[in-house]
């Protein structure tokens, strides 16, 4: 008796299928062409000139590019609220405080460890004063925007 033999290559096409499926939809969201970091840089720049008071003779924008580790690794990063990359953006806005800089730039790896990052590396600071552009995707924008303005910056969104 063969019973469900008839059945099994069934499945086997349909699991690949879902597999190839799977394998074409994440390299076709990697493959979407934004803006260059040359050119985020460029509008933030641009911005935060035009925010400084006629006369100002130094001009310095710092900015740091949050890293994506991949699928499972952001969302590892996300339960881990940011990581190291949490304590480098922390230390990097001190910096910049301390040298009594106003222009900050958050290059976001458009994913939930923006928030995550952002959220953990502003937490008890205060930033008043400073300007801080986040160069991500509208689904992140709101919760940056509430973690920076928590800690009393300013916030600019660059929609990449």
């Amino acid at each position: 008796m063969m019973r469900g033999h008839g059945t099994a290559p069934y499945k086997e096409n349909t699991v690949k299928r879902l597999v190839a499926l799977a394998l074409i939809t994440l390299l076709a969201g990697c493959a979407t062409q934004g803006k260059s970091e040359s050119q985020i840089f460029d509008e933030a720049a641009t911005a935060h000139v035009m925010s400084l008071p006629a006369g100002a003779n130094k001009v310095r924008l710092h900015s740091v590019k949050i890293a994506s580790h991949g699928v499972i690794g952001d969302m590892l990063a996300t339960v881990l609220g940011g990581g190291a990359n949490a304590g480098q953006l922390r230390q990097e806005l001190l910096n910049a405080q301390r040298l009594g800089d106003s222009g900050f730039l958050i290059i976001g790896a458009s994913s939930s460890v923006d928030v995550a990052v952002v959220e953990n590396a502003c937490e008890g600071l205060g930033l008043r004063g400073m300007n801080i552009y986040y160069a991500g995707t509208e689904a992140q924008q709101d919760k940056v925007r509430h973690a920076v303005e928590k800690a009393q910056a300013r916030f600019h969104f660059i929609n990449t």
